[in-house]
């Protein structure tokens, strides 16, 4: 059985291929022609073997899905026996006429690609089409692997009336054989520097999600930015004998304006900004760290940021109601709540305190990352797998 993997959003799904090819699969990876720079597989490994296994198709884009050749789709799939997807990789398959095994989302293709909304004139029967036929091959998936969410983002699944059986779980989205290492490696002269304000800072923090707070394409995009860069300058003002760093990263509609709050919270001296990075870096960064903050505005569980802080064993800080999650999970890994200025000036303040059982939290989340983000997921696609194999040798 040969398996494609179609789409690479996030990286997630070169390390799924990866996983996937340690348990002996016959894997591939297909990577669409629209994928963003950094999430192409040489971003988040340390080798180049990934070039026997992972392939670049000309199809993908969602403005090219009414004018697409779709003799050349069906050829691309041609040789894969069992597929799994993600981003538009459920309306290209229902088009050609086959469904996904597995169907495994990032978001966007759950909560706006399978409904129609307004785009620019000429992309509208591109997209229209696409709504389409990403809800019909979401449906038509034989399972969905997705994590519980909260109770506002649940009830898309309602909306969307699938047909396949749900398995709860993150998706396995680190390779964490590639981030073992817990001293940056890298000579990129932007990770020395970062090497050199350790040595001088008693805390640094690292928030790495986009920058968007006042404006976003929809509403899932909030991060609550704002709220760490007041939540912070309150810190500072209440610990003024601790040295504290906090690193940003420019990426994100808001930017500026993070910049602009920064100024007029007269934090500018104590926040260091990097540019957009590939994973390979990012991870370095966030090992030199003392906690990482997610996202204060909606609450989550599992998604690139939370995963990345566990997966390096770090502590985390970010908004979670743990009622909307802990009825899937025997436990929740450990972690610094936060949803305002205030409680993340709180959780700062817990960890100058405390130091030691704050980063014991994070060695406590790298174990549950371990059970939850990579055996679980991974043992409940092998035996979909094998299911599979058995229906076709029945």
């Amino acid at each position: 059985m040969k398996i494609g993997i179609i789409g690479n959003m996030n990286n997630s799904y070169f390390s799924l291929a990866r996983y996937l090819r340690d348990e002996g699969y016959d894997c591939e990876l297909l990577i669409f022609k629209n994928e963003p720079e950094h999430f192409d597989p040489s971003q988040d490994t340390f080798s180049d073997n990934y070039k026997t296994y992972c392939k670049h198709i000309s199809w993908g884009d969602p403005a090219n899905f009414f004018t697409q050749d779709y003799d050349i789709v069906t050829k691309d799939l041609e040789p894969y026996t069992f597929l799994i997807g993600n981003g538009p990789a459920p309306g290209y398959v229902a088009r050609v006429g086959r469904k996904l095994d597995i169907f495994i989302p990032y978001g966007y293709d759950l909560y706006s690609l399978p409904f129609y909304r307004f785009v620019h004139p000429l992309r509208i029967s591109s997209y229209f089409q696409l709504a389409h036929y990403q809800k019909k091959g979401i449906r038509e998936s034989s399972y969905m692997l997705f994590d519980r969410t909260n109770a506002a983002f649940e009830t898309i699944f309602a909306r969307l009336k699938l047909n396949g059986k749900r398995v709860i779980s993150p998706a396995p989205m680190l390779y964490h054989k590639d981030y073992e290492q817990q001293t940056p490696v890298s000579t990129d002269p932007l990770i020395q520097r970062l090497v050199s304000e350790r040595r001088d800072t008693d805390i640094l923090l690292v928030q790495h999600t986009r920058q968007v707070w006042k404006r976003a394409s929809d509403l899932w995009s909030y991060k609550g930015n704002d709220l760490l860069i007041k939540g912070f300058a309150k810190f500072i003002k209440a610990y003024p004998l601790i040295s504290a760093k906090l690193i940003l990263f420019e990426y994100g509609a808001n930017v500026n304006e993070t910049k602009e709050l920064i100024y007029r919270m007269n934090l500018t001296d104590s926040v260091i900004w990097m540019p957009k990075m590939a994973r390979n870096k990012l991870m370095q960064v966030l090992q030199l760290s003392d906690l990482v903050i997610g996202e204060l505005h909606h609450s989550w569980l599992s998604y690139g940021v939370a995963l990345e802080a566990l997966c390096t064993g770090k502590a985390l800080m970010h908004k979670r109601i743990d009622g909307e999650f802990d009825k899937d999970y025997a436990e929740l890994y450990p972690m610094l709540h936060a949803y305002s200025a205030d409680t993340v000036c709180a959780g700062l303040s817990k960890l100058v305190e405390n130091k030691a059982s704050i980063a014991d939290m994070g060695t406590a989340g790298r174990s549950w990352f371990l059970k939850y983000c990579v055996d679980l997921p991974i043992g409940s696609i092998i035996n979909i797998i094998k299911e599979r194999k058995l229906a076709l040798s029945a």
